[in-house]
């Protein structure tokens, strides 16, 4: 549960943040140009919608998070009564893939709005467009987990969504271990380590982020790799 000085750090940053986007950087600098002008006052809305979003998502979820052992035993407990067997597929909702298209929609009218006779900016353009790369990016390293008899199926959320079939396959029998990424305690952000997955093999290390998975279904995919490897799947 989140506690009274993390909300208090992470009012703290908010209200940074909000000085930093609302500050006129463009006259602080003296810059003159109406064009230059624009453009950065324009970068300024998309950083402060860039980094509050995360941020409000992020105290939403720290409200209702639980430990991951707590969680994991809570599903465990509800598959004990279900018939239909164990879900072995695990993706991101839907609500997931409507904010991405929104984010990467957004720079794209952006895009398209720059030009028209009156408002083309090359400087903007690029701007925009960087944060629309962005953003499919970060969609992109989203993972899907699909787990088989032998081994287990990591894809690309967008490319699932698409049903192009490229994905990593990771046997069982080359874990050597499944844990949170403990160098994500005590972060800027506070982010939780379950939020990134280490998966040991021999000699690699393979890292995903769980941030867009609600924390019920990291707990399933966390029991899924204990039926699976035992003791080698430790939540520290």
């Amino acid at each position: 549960m989140i506690q009274r000085k993390e909300i208090l750090r992470y009012l703290l940053i908010f209200f940074c943040i909000c000085i930093l986007t609302v500050i006129p950087w463009a006259s602080v600098f003296g810059i003159q140009d109406p064009g230059l002008s624009g453009a950065i006052r324009e970068f300024q809305r998309i950083v402060f919608f860039v980094t509050v979003t995360p941020l409000v998502l992020k105290i939403v979820y720290d409200i209702y998070m639980k430990p991951l052992a707590q969680e994991m035993k809570e599903e465990e407990a509800k598959e004990a009564d279900r018939k239909d067997g164990k879900p072995l597929l695990f993706k991101p909702t839907t609500g997931v893939s409507v904010l991405f298209l929104i984010f990467i929609a957004m720079p794209l009218f952006s895009i398209i709005s720059q030009f028209t006779p009156d408002k083309e900016d090359i400087g903007l353009t690029i701007a925009i467009t960087g944060v629309g790369i962005f953003f499919i990016w970060i969609w992109y390293n989203v993972p899907v987990f699909v787990f088989t008899e032998d081994s287990v199926q990591i894809k690309s959320h967008p490319l699932y969504l698409l049903g192009i079939d490229r994905k990593t396959v990771i046997r069982y029998a080359d874990i050597s271990s499944v844990s949170p990424d403990p160098a994500m305690k005590g972060t800027l952000w506070g982010v939780d380590a379950r939020h990134r997955m280490v998966i040991s093999t021999i000699g690699t290390q393979k890292i995903y982020g769980l941030v867009f998975y609600n924390s019920d279904i990291i707990a399933k995919i966390y029991l899924r790799f204990r039926e699976k490897l035992g003791d080698e799947v430790t939540l520290e």
